[in-house]
């Protein structure tokens, strides 16, 4: 693969690490410098008296390096990877791999090929089900739970619940991850993002607890649903498909646009969502990674890029979350051609048919072309097609007057995700250019 300076910098545990690293990205610094497809390494001139010995897993991004460094990956790692991106030629092109070297790439596949082993190995069915009774056992009483708790709520009256906002669900949000139900604990915890000072509360906060509630009824009336919608309603409530088995469904190869990616805090762990859109299957992508507060993303993919890749999908009425099974090149998003997106009448009808399926849709991701920005004195913005069909959207107006002047007013295309509340647009296509609003 082809990796770029500014994806590099990227992976930089701080700023001071990715300044350090860009300063050791001379050869100047190194005393050799070693290339071979799986591999980099090289020795880099400290302070000390012996260099330090770095090495790169280009297959799977792995650094290591002899200096004492807690950073990770070091200065040293990140100098090393920029000199390389910078600077290919003046590297020592290696048809085999030197000792140390290989012997580090090999206890790490070592370590996945146990890994692997220990997944394969075979399973106690009869414990198996056993484990699964007794947690569908463990989630039937917390649902039990959850439904008084909640017909509770709505005949004592909501009208106290802003002055008790972070306190409102705490102990029955807690009851649920007990009751091995973390999917209905995160839908609980989603109702402290309501903004309680704005007018229209009380709709959406009753909006919130009535979806909760329908979700256990289609919980426990699983088996009456279609199969797509099980999966649904099961990774709702809190069940999960192990990654092996996803990895094993039919892929889906394509050059996979990198549209959007953000992050999110909490309880010390932040989520990153990157959302993709294939430039031949017309479909989109949600990869999710979950990374400790201190923990850096293992990988390159940022915004405005395109991945080469095959992706396996969760089943859902709308499958959209997938792994990466193999990929095999990152390239610029300035090379592809002119992308086509939807109308808003065709989005409009694509979302209705979804949520007619799935009434538990947190959000749609909509790419949609030959669209214009329309401007609102009440703080109101929002998107119009040529058949002057309208779609609010949720940005702020700053973003909104980013948008205004990057388009200069002219037709473009756009990605963002259609929520609750209405749409709110991730990046634009303008000018053959694309430009990241969040």
């Amino acid at each position: 693969m082809q990796y770029t300076q500014e994806q590099i910098l990227k992976l930089a545990p701080d700023s001071a690490s990715a300044s350090a690293g860009s300063k050791l990205a001379t050869a100047a610094k190194w005393v050799n410098m070693h290339a071979h497809p799986d591999a980099l390494w090289g020795a880099c001139q400290g302070s000390g008296k012996n260099p330090y010995k770095t090495s790169i897993d280009l297959q799977n991004l792995a650094f290591k390096c002899s200096c004492p460094s807690r950073k990770f990956p070091c200065k040293h790692s990140l100098g090393l990877f920029l000199l390389y991106a910078k600077s290919p030629a003046i590297f020592s092109k290696e048809e085999n791999l030197a000792e140390d070297v290989a012997e580090w790439l090999n206890k790490r596949n070592n370590k996945s090929t146990e890994a692997k082993a220990k997944k394969d190995k075979p399973v106690d069915e009869a414990a198996q089900q056993k484990r699964i009774q007794a947690r569908e056992k463990k989630i039937q009483a917390g649902i039990e739970e959850l439904q008084i708790w909640l017909q509770d709520v709505v005949r004592m009256g909501i009208m106290n619940v802003p002055q008790n906002q972070y306190q409102f669900t705490k102990n029955i949000a807690a009851r649920m991850v007990d009751s091995q139900a973390s999917g209905l604990a995160n839908q609980l915890r989603l109702i402290n993002t309501i903004h309680f000072y704005e007018e229209g509360w009380q709709k959406t906060l009753l909006k919130r607890l009535a979806k909760i509630y329908a979700l256990t009824e289609a919980y426990q009336n699983l088996a009456n649903l279609p199969e797509d919608l099980q999966e649904d309603i099961k990774s709702l409530i809190g069940w999960n498909i192990p990654k092996e088995q996803i990895l094993e469904q039919k892929t889906i190869a394509d050059l996979w646009l990198v549209l959007s990616k953000t992050q999110q805090e909490e309880n010390n762990f932040t989520t990153e969502k990157i959302w993709l859109y294939g430039t031949e299957s017309k479909r989109s992508a949600l990869i999710l990674n979950f990374y400790a507060l201190q923990q850096k993303p293992n990988h390159l993919l940022t915004e405005g890029t395109c991945l080469e890749a095959k992706l396996c999908f969760y089943p859902s009425i709308l499958p959209t979350r997938a792994l990466i099974q193999s990929q095999s090149d990152i390239k610029s998003i300035e090379e592809i051609s002119t992308i086509k997106g939807q109308s808003i009448a065709e989005a409009s009808h694509e979302i209705s048919d979804l949520y007619s399926k799935m009434p538990f849709l947190s959000e749609v991701p909509l790419l949609l072309s030959e669209v214009n920005l329309v401007p609102s004195d009440v703080q109101v913005w929002g998107l119009i097609d040529e058949e002057n069909n309208y779609l609010a959207i949720q940005n702020n107006p700053s973003s909104c007057w980013q948008m205004m002047a990057v388009s200069e007013g002219k037709k473009f295309t756009c990605f963002g995700l259609y929520q609750e509340d209405g749409f709110l647009v991730h990046a634009l296509l303008s000018n053959q250019k694309f430009y990241f609003v969040l």
